[in-house]
């Protein structure tokens, strides 16, 4: 008997946790939208360097369109691939159309970001369509992508986070070895 086809998900542990609740209707559209945000920032954190927010955010808004996409053009060998590289794009389109001042990096990386939450909903339809049923992928893609649409606002927090906080290591959580390690306040 299989825990459904989300534990076979070739996907992080975070889009695991969406497909399962995406899947099952006793989670409520906002309980699906809740498990979107943690699975792009988890996405964002292993694929995008913090070297390449400073440099993107560093960019003077004060820039004339020509000169701001050739700036942004540059910055491609530390986007490197994936979020990185789509928030870069995303800037790219944005400035090409006008967009400027201190807004465009954000705006570009939530549109990167919403971009990848619609990746992960076809990536899990199609990992269901091969271990599942054509119904229940369309109705887990169905689901998902409503609970995309529901988190606009998150997604821009999200970004704004990421904005704020990637200039800096991570906070990251020190796991206890024995009992001689003791107890932290």
């Amino acid at each position: 008997m299989s825990d459904g086809p989300h534990r076979s998900l070739p996907m992080r542990r975070s889009w695991k946790q969406v497909a399962e609740c995406g899947d099952n209707r006793a989670f409520a559209p906002e309980e699906v939208s809740q498990t979107i945000v943690p699975a792009l920032e988890q996405d964002w954190r292993a694929e995008v360097i913090p070297r390449f927010v400073e440099t993107f955010c560093g960019l003077p808004a004060s820039l004339f369109k020509d000169q701001m996409e050739s700036a942004l053009e540059a910055l491609r060998p530390v986007a490197g691939i994936g979020l990185g590289r789509a928030a870069l794009d995303h800037a790219i389109q944005l400035a090409a159309k006008g967009e400027s001042g201190p807004d465009l990096p954000q705006k570009a990386i939530a549109n990167a970001l919403t971009e990848r939450a619609a990746k992960g909903a076809r990536q899990v339809e199609e990992h269901f369509l091969r271990k599942s049923t054509e119904p229940r992928a369309q109705r887990v893609r169905a689901r998902i992508e409503e609970a995309i649409s529901n988190c606009g606002a998150a997604i821009n927090g999200l970004s704004q986070k990421i904005l704020k906080n990637d200039s800096g290591p991570s906070a990251r959580v020190v796991k206890r070895q024995g009992l001689d390690d003791g107890v932290t306040h």
